[in-house]
C-alpha cells in the first residue's frame, strides 16, 4: 500500500493528535505485523470510524476509560443499524482498538489501556462454503486450451485447489518458490510466514508445461497486461468459467481451500498436518473442517437418496 509505505515517520511520542498517531500506528502495523494491506484498510476504516465518534462528542481519546469504549462499541450498532454489524466484525474492531491503546502506551502517551477488561463478541460459527470432488472436477474442466488465459486459469485453479491456497498467496507466487525435484512448493502466507506445501502427482506435469509456456522467471500468473493478477481479477475469472461449464452455485476461489481441506481430512489426516499445510496459526481454525467434513457425509447421504420415495401402495 504506498499511502502506508510511503508515510512520513513522527518521533514517537511528539505529536498528540489522534490522526498522526493513526498514521504512526498503521505504518507500525504493516511493517512488523500483517504487510497485509487488506488488514491495514480494514483497521484505519476502525480507527477513523473511532475518531469521527469522538469528534462529534468533543471527547479526548486520551482520556478515554472502560465506560466510554464500551458506549462507542454499543453506539456502533446503534448508528449504523442497516449495516447489521456481526459478532466476527465488532471482535475486528475492538481488536484493532486493543492494539492501537496498546501502542499509546508504548508511545507513554496513556498509562493504561481502556480495554483491559473488555472481551470479545460471542463468533457465531458459519461452515466455509466447499465443492465435493466431482464438482471441483466439473469446474476444472472446459477450458478452451487454445486460449492463452484459459491455460493460465487451468494452472491457476487447480494450483488453488491442490495445495489449498489463499488467493493472494497463488497470486504472489514466483516459479522459484517451487523444488520440482522435491516436489515441494514454499508459501509466504499471512503475517508473512513460511510454509512448505507438497505439489500432488496430477498437477506436476500441469505445472511444468506452464513453466516452459510462460518463461519459467518471476510471478507464475499475470493478467493480459503483463501485470499481476488481483483477488478481484480471480474472482471474476472464477465465475466466468463456473457459468460456462454450468454450475449453478455461486462459486469463489477460497471455496477451492475449504475442498482441499474437507478432502484431506475426509482422506484421513490428522487435524495437525491439516493445520500445517493451510498455515492456520490456531489449531481452532483448522478445527472447523472436521464439521464440515461430517457435514460431506451428510450432504453424500442426502444427494444418494434424494430420489428416493417410500409411500404406500
Amino acid at each position: 500500500m504506498d499511502e502506508i509505505k510511503t508515510m512520513t515517520t513522527l518521533p514517537a511520542g511528539e505529536s498528540k493528535d489522534l490522526g498522526d498517531q493513526i498514521e504512526l500506528f498503521l505504518k507500525r502495523q504493516y511493517a512488523q505485523n500483517s504487510r497485509s494491506e487488506a488488514s491495514t484498510k480494514a483497521q484505519r476504516t476502525d480507527l477513523e470510524q473511532y475518531q469521527n465518534w469522538l469528534s462529534e462528542k468533543s471527547l479526548d481519546y486520551l482520556q478515554a476509560d472502560r465506560l466510554l469504549i464500551l458506549e462507542y462499541l454499543s453506539d456502533l450498532r446503534r448508528l449504523y443499524p442497516d449495516q447489521t454489524l456481526k459478532n466476527s466484525t465488532m471482535t475486528r474492531k475492538l481488536s484493532t482498538l486493543k492494539q492501537f491503546y496498546k501502542f499509546l502506551q508504548m508511545q507513554g502517551l496513556v498509562t493504561d489501556s481502556p480495554l483491559g477488561q473488555i472481551h470479545g463478541f460471542k463468533k457465531t460459527k458459519k461452515l466455509p462454503e466447499y465443492l465435493f470432488q466431482e464438482e471441483v472436477g466439473q469446474f476444472l474442466s472446459g477450458f478452451d486450451l487454445s486460449n492463452a488465459s484459459d491455460r493460465r486459469d487451468r494452472v491457476l485453479f487447480s494450483l488453488i485447489y491442490g495445495c489449498g491456497l489463499r488467493v493472494s498467496e497463488a497470486c504472489g507466487l514466483q516459479w522459484v518458490d517451487f523444488h520440482f525435484d522435491e516436489r515441494i512448493v514454499r508459501i509466504v502466507g499471512k503475517g508473512n510466514k513460511e510454509r512448505i506445501v507438497p505439489i500432488p502427482v496430477w498437477l506436476m506435469g500441469l505445472l511444468q508445461s506452464w513453466k516452459v509456456e510462460s518463461g519459467g522467471g518471476g510471478l507464475l500468473f499475470l493478467n493480459k497486461n503483463g501485470g499481476p493478477l488481483t483477488a478481484r481479477g480471480v474472482q471474476y475469472r472464477m465465475q466466468i468459467h463456473s457459468q460456462k461449464v454450468g454450475m449453478t452455485i455461486n462459486v469463489h476461489p477460497h471455496m477451492l481451500r475449504h475442498s482441499y481441506a474437507t478432502q484431506l481430512l475426509d482422506g484421513g489426516a490428522d487435524i495437525r498436518t491439516v493445520q500445517e499445510l493451510l498455515g492456520h496459526a490456531a489449531l481452532s481454525t483448522t478445527q472447523i473442517y472436521t464439521h464440515i467434513s461430517n457435514e460431506s457425509l451428510r450432504k453424500a447421504c442426502q444427494k444418494a437418496f434424494a430420489d428416493f420415495n417410500l409411500s404406500d401402495s
